[in-house]
């Protein structure tokens, strides 16, 4: 075994040399966003616990400019994200499936399955808000 090993040079910023990596870093940083926003929502809910000032003081937080900028963002990028996920599924599938079921079918029932959770959430939201 060699005392120093043969370690190629790469820079910093790889991936901004091909699209594809590019891309692919885009979506996989949306996690970070995602993560963040998901600790803004459990703030949100300790606020709630604490009482009636404190969640008044963490909506008027989510009210600040930077925290909607925040949201359309996370959103935009969550969007992102779903639509190249959806787009990969049909060829990460195990092959015998692939070999059963059709490309465009496998993408038509995710997003089929995305607009059906959306709107349960968002009818969820609308009932608990209502309540």
């Amino acid at each position: 075994m060699s005392r120093r090993p043969y370690v190629r040079p790469m820079k910093r910023t790889w991936f901004l040399d091909h699209p594809f990596y590019r891309n692919y870093m885009i979506r996989e940083s949306s996690c970070i966003f995602d993560g963040l926003y998901a600790i803004n929502l459990l703030v949100g809910l300790i606020q709630l616990v604490k009482g009636q000032a404190a969640w008044d003081s963490w909506l008027a937080f989510q009210a600040h400019p930077l925290m909607i900028l925040f949201t359309v963002v996370t959103l935009g990028l969550t969007l992102y994200h779903s639509v190249t996920f959806i787009a990969m599924c049909p060829r990460v599938m195990p092959q015998p499936l692939r070999k059963m079921i059709a490309d465009k079918t496998v993408v038509a029932a995710s997003y089929g399955a995305l607009v059906g959770a959306s709107a349960v959430i968002l009818l969820a939201a609308i009932w608990g808000v209502g309540a």
